[in-house]
């Protein structure tokens, strides 16, 4: 998978032409605009999603069921984030896509949600860290390891001390999900050249990449979190991890 691929750029167009189906990849979510009930649809799904992992928290490290604070990474249109503002006084949502987060504000305006701020990047929500509980779902798979390994880092820093973090990441895939491979130098220089001098090429792909599970879970711990509690997920093929942790320094 080409490491150097500019997914922001991916993300802000499909924001443009399939908000909803690049979040939720079901055939019901297609399109620019859909209809007001699955509109709903779409939100109650979050729902769902924020109350098992919150449920977690709380069962596996006593989280709180409010939060002074909280941040959700990637929040789209605000699937997740919304619903996490529902146990927060102040809810950050952060996302790349500038036309992702034009359409969250729009809902959050209609919902009257006055107390949620979306920001472009995690060092743009510093200033209202720390944060009592970070969440990204379904997003870090997105991205290139070379810059999602970053991006860990500095959301867990923002981390109160005995802040809450879940994580998701993935691993692995079905061996019919693995990229093909060639071993023909002409080709592997050929496909090298096409990705450097085209990166831009089909704009708009969601793309998925796998993380080494000991290397996320080693660089938590160096900052701080020393207690895991870790779930296996299998979107389609696509398996990973949701990682539960507390930051206790």
């Amino acid at each position: 998978m080409n490491q150097n691929r500019d997914t922001d750029a991916d993300w802000d167009h499909l924001g443009q032409t399939q908000p909803y189906w690049a979040v939720m990849t079901e055939e019901r979510f297609r399109g620019q605009k859909v209809s007001r009930d699955v509109e709903d649809q779409f939100y109650q799904s979050g729902q769902g999603d924020v109350e098992a992992i919150h449920a977690t928290l709380m069962a596996r490290f006593q989280a709180p069921e409010r939060f002074k604070s909280c941040l959700d990474f990637g929040c789209g249109l605000g699937r997740l984030l919304i619903p996490m503002a529902a146990r927060a006084d102040q809810a950050i949502g952060v996302d790349v896509a500038a036309s992702m987060r034009r359409l969250c504000q729009q809902r959050l305006d209609r919902d009257g949600l006055n107390h949620v701020i979306l920001v472009d990047v995690p060092t743009s929500a510093a200033s209202y860290a720390p944060f009592a509980w970070i969440n990204s779902y379904i997003v870090m798979q997105h991205i290139p390891p070379s810059r999602g390994f970053e991006l860990i880092e500095s959301l867990t820093s923002l981390l109160e001390p005995g802040g809450y973090l879940s994580l998701h990441i993935t691993t692995h895939r079905d061996p019919h999900l693995m990229p093909s491979q060639t071993r023909n130098p002409l080709r592997l220089l050929a496909r090298s050249l096409r990705h450097r001098l085209f990166p831009q090429r089909d704009v708009g792909q969601i793309t998925m990449y796998d993380y080494d599970l000991a290397d996320v879970l080693s660089r938590l711990e160096r900052l701080g979190c020393k207690q895991f509690h870790l779930e296996p997920t299998n979107h389609g093929g696509h398996h990973g991890f949701m990682i539960y942790t507390q930051r206790t320094q």
